[in-house]
């Protein structure tokens, strides 16, 4: 595998800077040649660490970009539109963490556990973009791709609980400075701040980006549209309700399915729990959960994740598997993971990974 020279555009932010960490700890097949950084002229000449190596941030300009044989672009989705299209029309390979190309039929948006097949490098050769998933639809179509092969999809209920981190660094400062403030002066007035219309410590609100004309939120017709697009059901029935919620990192899911076929909960556990990039935490047994509700104290039993337990880590957690009862056929779940890590950095390097290693970089 060639060596390569990778960018990072919005290095600073939290996704850029989990990359680094990602690149850092060797985790992946990547050979790395050299990393730079870009970000806006504020963050010009700022250090930032890669494993036990440095990269000075640059600023973001095309002639540098286009000294890089791929670029992670974790920043706005005008910056996106403004340097991507000059990049890949010099065949250098583009990986869009913003929605700015989520939509263009003729770009593919990658889970590579679910649809990696669309990395081909001849057909990337013609036109090297691909856009990376909302950071709740990664997760989510991972589980629904187990489901579909096994046992096929009718319909899908989401709501999904949404950390802070998700507004980059403004929204994990706010959540601090709001949690401090109630603990000094109990101050939990209902007010706007720099990252969200309503506080957010101790709170939590359906809301996570704009509200559309029909009552959806921007956040919500991603995950309906991408969802589709990803699985290649174009007409497969979503509903999606996107809460931001007062932790600091880890996205989490409550997901209704409804199936084409009976679903067998052992065997779904099995499939999840063998499936790359995923784990199932085992539902209580009967006797042990009888224990737990006659003890005074729950056992110390990991039986459902938390966005806490995913913090840091790679695999999307699932658990709480039971028989959805609204329907013929159908099964209800949780889901847990580090958007910042599957639900972004890691999701677009593991693209970046798949090209490298079907010759796209030869």
């Amino acid at each position: 595998m060639k060596p390569l020279t990778l960018g990072i555009v919005g290095a600073t932010g939290v996704v850029g800077q989990t990359a680094l960490d990602i690149l850092g700890d060797g985790s992946l097949a990547l050979q790395i040649k050299e990393v730079r950084a870009f970000a806006s002229v504020a963050s010009v000449g700022k250090r930032l660490s890669w494993g036990t190596r440095a990269v000075i941030v640059e600023p973001t300009e095309l002639d540098a970009l286009a000294q890089c044989d791929a670029v992670l672009f974790a920043s706005e989705a005008e910056i996106s539109k403004r340097f991507i299209p000059e990049l890949t029309a010099r065949g250098i390979l583009c990986v869009d963490k913003s929605s700015a190309f989520r939509e263009d039929g003729d770009v593919p948006l990658v889970v590579p556990e679910v649809n990696g097949k669309l990395l081909n490098s001849a057909q990337l050769k013609k036109r090297p973009l691909v856009a990376n998933p909302n950071c709740c639809t990664t997760p989510l179509v991972m589980v629904l791709d187990v489901l579909r092969r096994e046992f096929g999809l009718k319909r899908v209920i989401v709501s999904t609980y949404q950390s802070v981190s998700g507004a980059g660094k403004p929204g994990l400062e706010v959540l601090e400075e709001e949690a401090r403030q109630f603990f000094t002066a109990q101050d939990l007035s209902v007010k706007p701040s720099r990252a969200f219309p309503k506080s957010i410590a101790f709170n939590v609100m359906p809301f996570v980006a704009k509200i559309l004309p029909n009552g959806d939120t921007d956040e919500e017709q991603k995950i309906i549209f991408e969802t589709r697009k990803i699985l290649d059901l174009p007409d497969l029935p979503v509903e999606a309700t996107s809460v931001r919620v007062p932790t600091f990192v880890g996205h989490a899911e409550s997901v209704t399915i409804e199936t084409e076929k009976p679903v067998d909960l052992a065997k779904l556990e099995t499939l999840i729990a063998s499936s790359k990039g995923m784990m199932c935490v085992p539902n209580l047994n009967p006797e042990t959960a009888a224990a737990a509700s006659d003890a005074d104290d729950a056992p110390d039993v990991a039986f459902f994740p938390t966005p806490r337990e995913c913090q840091g880590r790679d695999e999307v957690l699932v658990g709480r598997l039971r028989t959805a009862k609204v329907f013929a056929h159908g099964v209800s779940l949780w889901l847990v993971s580090d958007n910042l890590r599957k639900g972004a950095a890691l999701n677009a390097l593991q693209v970046v990974e798949a090209c490298a290693q079907d010759g796209f970089f030869n």
